[in-house]
This record gives C-alpha cells, sequence and structure tokens, in this order.
C-alpha cells in the first residue's frame, strides 16, 4: 500500500501504486475526507412536471437523493517550522499488518512524515519504508522517523552540480 501526503503525495504515490497493484491511501487535511453513503432514497413522480422553488422542471427519470455518513477517521497533530498542524486517515482504508510506504514530495524537519507513520501503524499497518521528491540537505527529523528508512529523490546540492 502506498500512502500520500497532501497534495503532492497526491501526484506521486497514485501513479506509482496503480503500476504495481497496490492500493493508495490518502492521508489529508482535517475535514476533507469523503464520506461514505448510509441511506438512499428515490422519488417517484406520477406527474413529470413538479414544481421546485416555484419553477416547474420537467423530470426525465425518478429522483435519487442520499445521505452521507463521514467514515471512521483518525487524526494525528504534529509541528512545522512555522507552527501546528493535522493529518486525517480513514481507519477502514487500512488492514492490520498491511506493508505500507509512505510518499511526500519534500522532507524539512520530519514533522509530517512522523505524523504519517503514526497514523498508520496506529491504524494496524507496518510502515517499512518513506520515500521524498526533494530532501533538505539540512534535513535534522530522521530520529523522528523511527529508524524507518527514507529514500530521497533530489537534494538542492545535487542542482549546483547542473550547468545551462
Amino acid at each position: 500500500m502506498y500512502a500520500g501526503v497532501e497534495a503532492r503525495g497526491f501526484i506521486f504515490g497514485p501513479p506509482i501504486a496503480l503500476a504495481i497493484g497496490a492500493k493508495f491511501v490518502p492521508l489529508r487535511k482535517p475535514g476533507k475526507l469523503p464520506g461514505t453513503i448510509s441511506n438512499i432514497h428515490t422519488y417517484h413522480f406520477s406527474d413529470k412536471n413538479v414544481h421546485f422553488d416555484g419553477i416547474e422542471k420537467v423530470l426525465l427519470k425518478d429522483t435519487i437523493d442520499c445521505d452521507v455518513k463521514k467514515g471512521r477517521v483518525i487524526s494525528e497533530e504534529y509541528e512545522l517550522e512555522y507552527g501546528r498542524d493535522c493529518l486525517e486517515m480513514s481507519v477502514e482504508a487500512v488492514k492490520s499488518e498491511e506493508r505500507a510506504l509512505i510518499i511526500d514530495d519534500l522532507v524539512a524537519t520530519g514533522g509530517t512524515l512522523s505524523a504519517s507513520i503514526n497514523l498508520l501503524e496506529r491504524a494496524g499497518a507496518e510502515v517499512v519504508e518513506c520515500a521524498c521528491v526533494v530532501g533538505l540537505p539540512k534535513f535534522k527529523g530522521q530520529c523522528k522517523l523511527k529508524g524507518k528508512p527514507l529514500y530521497v529523490l533530489v537534494e538542492p546540492n545535487q542542482f549546483d552540480e547542473l550547468t545551462l
């Protein structure tokens, strides 16, 4: 399973998960996870001309309405260089002892990755690795990752070697 951190982790995680046949689990900011449909109501109209708010509309088929129930969500608050933030995850998205890789765009202090690890482990997953596209060279948050390996694709000092 690949877990992606909002929002740029959503760019990298799904294509990788799709390529290897794994599922993707989004780790979102508070209040953004979708709910699940709990009740569906179908209204059948004998007269296809009905009035809504004083406007006559012609219904070509039955109208369907539904109640949305929020799924069970867990959250983890963490510190950033400039304050605090929070991530949420649907508990139903993770199975106990499922192996997980966390993917994000950038690692600086390790706070976001640490919160991601905590969320997945609280849900019963086994986090095996973290991956980021960019890692700041003065990254001091490795200790926050509970010994999980961190793969970084590019470090900014590598750009110094490039010439145009």
